[in-house]
């Protein structure tokens, strides 16, 4: 050893500890360099998967109104009233048909007579028009004209020319030959000849800024779209819309080229592909200046039988949205090297400086080497103190066990998550102290932590005193100088409020999927409903007023309204508001609700029973997410009466609050149940009828705007008449706000 010593003191020795060290710092640094690009590119790659997801979703959604308006096309030209332009009929026919298809973009409809010179039309307005005018030479109806495309759909490409309120904008046409193969009272005997043509005229831009205009990738990013041709029919630069999407660019900054991106449109984007990549640009959302952006691309397949139609739809984000957040974290993890590497060169300097030094007085040191021990004893101890003292305040349950997995040492921890003081558990067995969903596992890890000298990580779900975690472990073996394993040291961190957070964003991911295919149902039955009241209509002209048959037919008129409003109201209860508010007339908010369940409620046989004050002012809060809370409050309650009951809902002023209360004779909640009401995904209902988020989300979404909801329950077994009241406090809103 000595030999050693002598050899390091040496210049030769220190050189080739100093190029050793250096060498390794170096690697580091290359190390650190090639994982900060990598890891770069990793999430630049899931970063553009994410933006191909948002875009595969909103060219679907387009794929699918195309998909509607050709079957709602196809339906019309199937009426009787259509086919034999029938006086008395058509227009209401149109009519029906237009309110079914006009949130798709449809504005105009209109059928041309067999040789293209009278049109029979109604628009967005409501109003009906009759013309004489020469159609003949327009290629949608040469086009149908034809036999051959009899049954068949066509499908112009976008135009400039005018839409709604008489704007500018972009039409399309779509249109299919009328052949009078239907038969009607008047017509017992299809004439199975060519009748004209029926159009839609098709709103292009505002179709694709309803679905488009809302992405949103990262903080910046956004989607636009352009048709076969390479125009774009929506983007966020207002100047490019209607431009050509291969010129427009080079327009705006003739410095930068775009050869990048003109490939990608060219050669995936009109060919229908979808995929990933990136381009550079020369600005984004006002920012000006060279910058490369991440761009994810998916096909609109519209689907016309006259030509190749497909229009694209793309979402761009700045690739610094992402590097940003990784450059951060390399700069920090640069300086902490940096500090690291002046440590070593301070170190080596200091060592080299007194190299000469040392030998002199290492004589010295050996005399004095009891005085030497003493102070290194001190020095070990306040080392063991200061070790203790940071096992003792961590955040994470450190602990120590045998082989037989009995307790040794445990840090404070223990105690503020159960309130057992750990001096207690000294001696005992983990499995004593901590109940295990899978014990067997945790014993195999130790086993195999003294087997094999490794590091374990494990996530474990236990119950300690009343309640139960979700722990992240690690099980490292603790070695002794004759590199044997005497423990193993266990750190355990409480990752429970992590895991009730992945679990609530599952279930509200899932319930938001289910609110979005029950808005397509809706939808859907528009579609039957309109038809019902249409041909109701048509019926009702051929019978007199005081016969059986009219009686009958205005029945089924009547109740097909109903189911319309029914669905109407779903529809405008569903919808996202454009903005959230700071007040809203609560009294209104709950009549939307009211209006949602009433047939419901009726069909539960649950009378409904209101009481609210007159005149009551506007209270601070979101109208949609007051609607969302009276939703729940009511469903739970319609739940709690299951076969019959009563629901009394009021409303009043109380100081500066006004109150909104919910009170039903259902079964009434026990005790036990009352401190869990509110928490995330506790329910009473069997599995499949409940999420237990509905109080939950309601609580949050009251005391996010100052409120508070308090409930009163007994059951038969408290008091003589079950029940439950769920009174929700909002405070006034101030005059002032907006």
């Amino acid at each position: 050893m000595k030999k050693y010593f002598e050899y390091f003191a040496r210049k030769r020795g220190l050189l080739v500890v100093t190029i050793f060290l250096l060498v390794l710092l170096a690697v580091g640094f290359f190390l650190s360099s090639f994982s900060a690009r990598e890891m770069t590119r990793v999430i630049n790659e899931d970063f553009n998967y994410q933006q191909l997801a948002l875009t595969k979703h909103a060219a679907d959604i387009l794929t699918q109104n195309f998909t509607i308006l050709k079957r709602e096309l196809m339906n019309l030209s199937l009426s009787p009233a259509i086919q034999y332009v029938e006086v008395v009929s058509w227009a209401n026919r149109m009519k029906i048909s237009l309110l079914s298809v006009s949130e798709y973009g449809v504005f105009q409809i209109f059928l041309l007579s067999a040789d293209g010179t009278n049109s029979y039309s109604i628009n967005d307005l409501g109003a009906f028009f009759v013309e004489k005018e020469a159609y003949s030479q327009e290629d949608y109806y040469q086009w149908c004209k034809k036999p051959e495309n009899k049954g068949k759909i066509y499908i112009s490409g976008v135009r400039r020319g005018v839409v709604r309120n008489s704007e500018p904008g972009f039409v399309m046409y779509m249109s299919i030959p009328i052949y009078q193969i239907s038969s009607d009272a008047a017509h017992p005997k299809p004439a199975q000849k060519f009748g004209g043509v029926l159009v839609f005229i098709l709103d292009a831009g505002l179709l694709t800024e309803k679905l488009v205009s809302p992405i949103r990738s990262g903080k910046t990013g956004y989607g636009w779209v352009i048709d076969e041709s390479g125009n774009f029919l929506y983007h966020v630069e207002k100047d490019f819309v209607g431009e050509n999407a291969f010129e427009v660019r080079r327009f705006k900054d003739p410095h930068i080229s775009f050869s990048k991106i003109n490939q990608i449109q060219k050669t995936n984007m009109l060919e229908g592909q979808e995929g990933t990549s990136w381009y550079i640009s020369g600005w984004h959302r006002g920012a000006i200046g060279t910058m490369k952006k991440l761009i994810a691309y998916a096909p609109v397949h519209i689907g016309a039988a006259n030509a190749s139609r497909v229009w694209s739809v793309a979402v761009v984000a700045p690739v610094s949205e992402v590097e940003d957040a990784v450059h951060a974290a390399y700069v920090r993890q640069a300086l902490i090297q940096g500090t690291f590497t002046a440590a070593v060169v301070a170190i080596l300097a200091f060592v080299i400086v007194n190299e000469r030094a040392w030998l002199k007085t290492l004589e010295r040191e050996v005399k004095e080497k009891t005085q030497d021990l003493e102070r290194y004893a001190r020095r070990l101890r306040r080392s063991e103190e200061r070790y203790r003292s940071l096992v003792e305040s961590a955040d994470d349950m450190i602990y120590t066990i045998d082989r037989d997995c009995n307790v040794l040492s445990i840090n404070r921890y223990w105690t503020r998550l159960t309130g057992q003081q750990a001096e207690e558990v000294i001696g005992k067995n983990i499995m004593d102290i901590m109940e295990y969903k899978a014990p067997d596992n945790v014993c195999s890890i130790v086993g195999k932590a003294f087997e094999t000298s490794e590091t374990f990580a494990h996530e474990e779900r236990v119950k300690m005193g009343t309640r139960e975690y979700w722990l992240d472990t690690k099980y490292k073996p603790v070695l002794t100088d004759g590199d044997q394993i005497s423990a193993v040291l266990v750190i355990s961190r409480d990752v429970t409020e992590q895991k009730m957070i992945e679990e609530q964003l599952f279930h509200t991911e899932k319930l938001a999927s289910l609110g979005s295919l029950s808005a397509g149902v809706a939808h859907e039955m528009n579609n039957p409903i309109a038809i019902i009241l249409g041909f109701t209509e048509l019926l009702l002209e051929r019978f007199p007023e005081d016969s059986k048959e009219h009686e009958i037919l205005k029945t089924v008129e009547r109740q097909g309204n109903n189911c319309k409003r029914i669905v109407e109201n779903l529809l405008a209860f569903a919808r996202i508001p454009q903005r959230a508010t700071i007040k809203t007339d609560v009294v209104e908010d709950l009549q939307k609700v009211i209006n949602v369940v009433e047939n419901t409620l009726l069909t539960n046989k649950i009378d409904l029973k209101t009481n609210i004050e007159p005149n009551l002012p506007m209270v601070t809060g979101d109208g949609q997410h007051l609607e969302q809370v009276f939703l729940n409050i009511i469903n739970n309650a319609m739940a709690a009466m299951d076969g019959g009951g009563i629901l009394t809902i009021s409303a009043y002023r109380s100081h500066n609050m006004v109150e909104i209360g919910f009170s039903d004779t259902g079964h009434g909640i026990s005790p036990e149940h009352m401190d869990k009401m509110f928490e995330p995904f506790f329910t009473t209902k069997k599995v499949g009828e409940g999420t237990g988020l509905g109080l939950s989300v309601s609580y949050a979404l009251v005391k996010k705007v100052g409120g508070d909801i308090r409930v009163k329950s007994q059951t038969r077994r408290e008091g003589e008449e079950p029940g439950t009241t769920v009174i929700v406090s909002l405070n006034i809103a101030d005059e002032g706000d907006s």
